[in-house]
């Protein structure tokens, strides 16, 4: 049978795989309907995200769009262990958190330094050498500061798992992939901790990009 819930995305995307990990994590069953590269700006998807951006999401032909958005609302409606703490401080600290990542992680970690070393290789697309190397001091402040926040805690938000730990590690994971990540994480040895810790979770087991494309090749 069918699942309800549906998440609309191109595997390989951070904010794809932080959807389907907050899914994992509550045991949920839902279907991945992969997207191709190139397909973001036009239909049917910009019916389900007008903004054209992944993931879509579906429950019950319900739509919702928005990462964060999208995890809350599975940890509202899925029964299972919550992964929003609701202790003031700890719930401030998961916000902060997901916010840095969304604001700061995306646009100075991600998408100059890992979109070039790891995505444009596998996708046959050019990388920019000058864009990687400006990034660099900007990364180095970035990771310094989530490597401040995590100190002392086993995980982001204190000592349970959250969201904010879902939403940031498939960054953490594919930016460690590459040679400047790699050397930037070596100097902080609570987040290479905290990167083991989540790596070893079944949920980024099942949700690495080349396990999410074989799922898809199963299911086609």
């Amino acid at each position: 049978m069918a699942s309800s819930m549906i998440v609309h995305g191109i595997p390989g995307s951070p904010y794809v795989r932080a959807a389907l990990l907050t899914l994992e994590e509550k045991g949920a069953a839902y279907e991945l309907a992969a997207m191709a590269f190139g397909t973001l700006k036009q239909e049917p998807h910009l019916s389900r995200h007008p903004f054209g951006r992944i993931p879509a999401f579906e429950h019950d032909g319900w739509m919702l769009y928005e990462t964060q958005a999208v995890m809350r609302y599975v940890d509202e409606v899925v029964p299972g262990p919550r992964l929003q703490p609701q202790e003031p401080r700890a719930a401030a600290r998961m916000n902060q958190l997901m916010g840095i990542t969304d604001w700061y992680v995306m646009r100075q970690v991600s998408m100059p330094i890992t979109r070039n070393r790891v995505v444009a290789p596998r996708v046959n697309r050019p990388v920019d050498e000058e864009e990687v190397m400006q990034a660099i001091p900007n990364a180095r402040y970035c990771i310094a500061e989530v490597g401040r926040l995590l100190d002392g805690h086993s995980w982001m938000a204190g000592d349970a798992l959250s969201l904010a730990d879902l939403l940031l590690a498939p960054h953490l994971s594919m930016f460690a992939q590459a040679p400047e990540g790699a050397q930037i994480l070596q100097d902080h040895e609570n987040l290479k901790g905290w990167l083991a810790r989540i790596e070893a979770r079944p949920s980024m087991k099942a949700t690495t990009w080349d396990r999410l494309l074989g799922r898809v090749a199963t299911a086609a």
